[in-house]
């Protein structure tokens, strides 16, 4: 038992030695790609070996955990050099997640094979409780860490009570903090293998099992009300597809948990296995709404980083969905299955992984292929192409495209874009670079009284509306305006409409698709204020839920304005009402 702790301990040390050496070291990034290749290869070794080391033993422990960290660190570094510095690269966001995934799916397999042989790797029993106890001894010698280090610190801050300050001091050495927290690390971990019959994933799986029932009534409820609302609200922002996605990851765990790892761990109740088949069967539902909120998204905007990430993580969810489905309507066996479809998909995940780390899935050379494209073809106007992101978070192959646009912005008829261009050169931010894009020009406030509808039919523009409010709003306008609905109408939309009769003339409604203010789903308000036009803020509801400016673009062209009393003037819309508070 002694000699198991020292392993851990050791190995642990060493962990906080490595990360304190690079902190350190590196600390100048005076060799960036060395020090990232090193900073993934202690992360990825040393995470693998100490959850390893008390399943398969020391030696078979270091050997695995160098198969998977040098993998994972060669496929970093190169995708390291999609951007000019290795920072940039790691603050994309979505290499983190790959790299995640490629060094922690392949630990369970290699631990099979270490402890059952050559076929190891597809035992789905020894996978499915590897993999818990990974996440249940982590999460528990974790605790461990934050418990030791509460207790550190106030040690400390009742020692410093009687003037003694040497333990204060000492936990503020950096060496201190790293050695100090990999060797607790490493304890905490080596304490939870030895209690492995107390500290098991089998209590979490039981009690998790029982909200198997919830979710089924929460799917059902949503998958039933779905068709009375409508698709527009659920597909206005990408969020809904994040929040889709989640909850169908959430999903395939539920039913992983209930089928276990064999027929004899699996959930004997009638209740949740039914539950869980259920959930089987609606998944595709939920799989094929998020393909569809984030092809929406697309269609609209073209490709980001952000969104390819999306799409590929749609494509993995539609992957376990279809299995899953499948494997519930085909009889008897249904959880044997489940577990084949497990195992085909996290071989599946850890290729995906991989390939997101190479130029196959570079999520920054399709987002802008897709840009430049919709630039070209002149879906996408200047105003909208993502220069500033283009410039400074898609890499080289985002620099490579603004290049390529500063030689087009030279040809005639290519003004609005050479200006876009300048306002990027002139800013030193985003923010900047937004309040710059601002319009502020006749030739603008022109160009928007052009492309705004207004409501009712034969109204204009109030007078002086756009110089009260255009210098803020004029951008959001043109950009709203260039998208479409799903009738096929401009994403924008005025209404002159007198709500407020004990006040002198007309008040307006500004409807945008992806309003920049989201709280009112795109629904700006004015009134006339001491001869000047300002914002009031405004409320759309139907049965107490609010609305989306792209469904009432639509049906306000459709059915027009109708004016009806309601105290106050109010927009009837069916049961739908538009009103300005007072």
């Amino acid at each position: 038992m002694v000699l198991f702790r020292v392993q851990h301990v050791t190995l642990g040390v060493l962990a906080g030695l490595a990360g304190w050496s690079l902190a350190e070291v590196f600390s100048s990034y005076t060799q960036p790609r060395l020090a990232l290749a090193l900073a993934v290869l202690a992360i990825a070794f040393f995470g693998a070996a100490l959850v390893m080391l008390g399943e398969i033993g020391s030696r078979r422990a270091l050997i695995a955990a160098a198969l998977v960290a040098t993998p994972v660190t060669a496929l970093t570094v190169w995708a390291s050099f999609r951007f000019e510095r290795p920072g940039d690269f790691l603050d994309s966001g979505h290499v983190m997640m790959a790299m995640l995934l490629l060094g922690a799916l392949p630990v369970p397999f290699l631990m099979g094979v270490a402890q059952s042989g050559r076929d190891g790797w597809r035992d789905y029993a020894a996978l499915f409780i590897n993999s818990w106890n990974i996440v249940v001894r982590y999460a528990a010698a974790w605790a461990f860490v934050g418990v030791v280090w509460l207790v550190l610190l106030l040690s400390s801050e009742m020692l410093q009570l009687v003037g003694l300050r040497f333990l204060q001091d000492l936990l503020r050495e950096e060496i201190v903090i790293w050695v100090l927290t990999g060797a607790v690390l490493g304890l905490g971990l080596a304490v939870v293998s030895e209690m492995s019959d107390l500290v098991s994933p089998y209590l979490v799986l039981r009690l998790i099992r029982l909200l198997v029932p919830v979710v089924l009534v929460v799917v059902v409820v949503f998958v039933g009300v779905l068709p009375l609302r409508g698709l527009a609200q659920l597909f206005g922002h990408l969020s809904a597809a994040a929040v889709l996605m989640a909850v169908a990851a959430a999903v395939v765990s539920l039913i992983s948990i209930v089928v276990d790892q064999n027929d004899a761990e699996a959930a004997r109740s009638r209740i949740i296995n039914w539950s869980a088949l259920g959930l089987a069967i609606l998944l595709p539902i939920l799989a094929g709404l998020a393909a569809w909120a984030v092809a929406q998204r697309v269609v609209q905007y073209g490709w980001t980083p952000g969104r390819v990430a999306a799409g590929v993580g749609v494509a993995v969810v539609l992957g376990y969905a279809g299995l899953y489905a499948l494997a519930a309507l085909g009889g008897r066996r249904w959880q044997t299955r489940i577990r084949r479809a497990n195992l085909a998909m996290a071989l599946v995940l850890i290729a995906v992984a991989a390939l997101w780390l190479t130029p196959v899935l570079n999520a920054e050379a399709i987002a802008v292929r897709s840009q430049m494209t919709r630039y070209a073809e002149g879906v996408t106007l200047p105003e909208r192409l993502p220069l500033w992101e283009m410039a400074h978070d898609w890499g080289r192959a985002g620099t490579s495209a603004v290049a390529a646009l500063r030689v087009r912005a030279d040809a005639p008829g290519q003004e609005a874009l050479a200006k876009r261009l300048a306002q990027l050169d002139a800013a030193d931010s985003l923010w900047e670079y937004t309040d710059l894009a601002v319009p502020k020009d006749a030739a603008t406030e022109e160009a928007v009284a052009a492309r705004l509808p207004v409501l009712p039919r034969g109204a204009t523009l109030p007078d002086g509306f756009l110089g009260d409010v255009g210098a803020t709003l004029a951008e959001p306008i043109l950009a709203a305006c260039a998208l479409r609905t799903p009738a096929g109408n401009p994403g924008c939309l005025l209404v002159r409409a007198d709500l407020l009769p004990h006040r002198e003339g007309d008040e307006v409604l500004l409807l945008l698709m992806d309003g920049p203010r989201r709280a009112l789903a795109g629904v700006e308000t004015f009134q006339k204020v001491g001869g000047f036009w300002s914002g009031r803020g405004g409320q759309v509801q139907l049965g107490g839920t609010q609305l989306s400016a792209t469904v009432l673009i639509d049906r306000l062209i459709a059915e027009g304005v109708l004016i009806v009393p309601s105290g106050i003037g109010a927009i009837q819309l069916g049961d739908s009402r538009f009103t300005i508070g007072p």
